[in-house]
């Protein structure tokens, strides 16, 4: 009788949380997105710089040290950038012009487009609950009987 008790209060904390942990995962999506907003505005800015700096040397010219300077500052920004993503979002974003896709190998909760996995487990965890639950009325029922 007791292990059904347990086995149904164990059911329930799993489900409960589950159920805490989906909507924790989406909070943590949206400390995400401007950094990875930010690293790609920051890339972007530095392949500009780049590409003028290119311009200028394959058309015969001669930058100065304020322009090696610039591009230098901005690939250190841009750097920085990926960096901060990297910290924020986690094992998300390898590359920050890319947003990814799919569900998360490490655990339930934390996809981008994926979220019928999670629905899914947390339906597999009350159904087992619920079944828990009526094994255990069962057990009482029959051992009033007896």
């Amino acid at each position: 009788m007791r292990t059904f008790k347990i086995a149904t209060v164990t059911a329930l904390s799993a489900a409960a949380a589950l159920t805490l942990a989906a909507p924790m995962a989406s909070a943590s999506d949206t400390a995400c997105d401007p950094a990875t907003a930010a690293a790609v505005q920051a890339e972007s800015d530095y392949k500009a710089a780049l590409a003028d700096y290119q311009k200028t040397v394959d058309g015969g010219g001669h930058p100065g040290q304020a322009e090696r300077d610039n591009v230098d500052q901005l690939k250190q920004k841009a750097d920085s950038a990926a960096s901060e993503a990297q910290r924020i979002c986690g094992d998300q974003v390898m590359d920050p012009t890319t947003k990814p896709k799919g569900a998360m190998h490490t655990g339930l909760g934390g996809t981008s487009t994926d979220d019928d996995a999670s629905v899914a487990a947390i339906g597999a965890v009350a159904v087992a609950a619920a079944g828990a639950g009526v094994l255990v009325v069962r057990r009482r029922r029959q051992a009033g009987e007896h």
